[in-house]
């Protein structure tokens, strides 16, 4: 979904206010601040992520969600998008800042777990430096484990890391050498999971 640009949400705003639309005003106050943690998630500092957070009440407990906020948590929100953009001085800020973000089992965790696939090593390394059983986690509703997220997604840099973390190579239903055979995957794939594999 594209947002609208931040004239047009300004313009928008001015108008909401002036008529007294508060679900118009709230709906696009909240696309405002998802503009501008999508922002701070790619190229953002620690201390414009600590700035923007603090306008928020951050729960004790990531595990329970914000109904009324359409964009949720927005620390998840943030937690997700720099795993995924791979802004490693944001994502390193929020788990040092909020340490439940990933001990916990919120419905945020996996989304940070595939996100980080696509951040690369540099936010895995975040990940594992405080929850090297992360690097195991078995997906709910037997979608997968890690390793094979990061095999799907064809990402060689991240699965070698993993790999030389000690991840377990026969945690998916099948070893995840006959996976990636079955999969597909080139032979330099191969390879790596061989040089691994037990």
């Amino acid at each position: 979904m594209k947002l609208p640009s931040s004239i047009a949400i300004n313009n928008l705003l001015a108008d909401a206010v002036s008529t007294n639309d508060i679900p118009t005003l709230h709906s696009l106050l909240d696309d405002q601040d998802r503009q501008l943690l999508s922002q701070i998630a790619q190229n953002g500092t620690p201390e414009t992520a600590a700035y923007l957070l603090s306008r928020y009440p951050i729960p004790k407990d990531f595990s329970q969600d914000s109904p009324s906020n359409r964009i949720l948590n927005p620390t998840q929100y943030l937690a997700c998008e720099s795993a995924r953009l791979g802004n490693t001085a944001v994502f390193r800020y929020l788990n040092n800042q909020y340490p439940s973000l990933l001990s916990t089992h919120n419905r945020c965790v996996e989304s940070i777990l595939v996100n980080a696939i696509d951040g690369g090593v540099g936010i895995w390394k975040i990940i594992l430096e405080h929850h090297p059983s992360w690097k195991n986690h078995e997906f709910s509703g037997h979608k997968g484990c890690v390793l094979e997220f990061a095999l799907e997604l064809r990402n060689k840099d991240v699965l070698e890391f993993l790999l030389r973390e000690g991840a377990d190579t026969d945690r998916a239903g099948d070893p995840l050498l006959e996976l990636a055979r079955r999969r597909g995957a080139e032979s330099e794939i191969l390879e790596l999971i061989k040089k691994y594999s037990v």
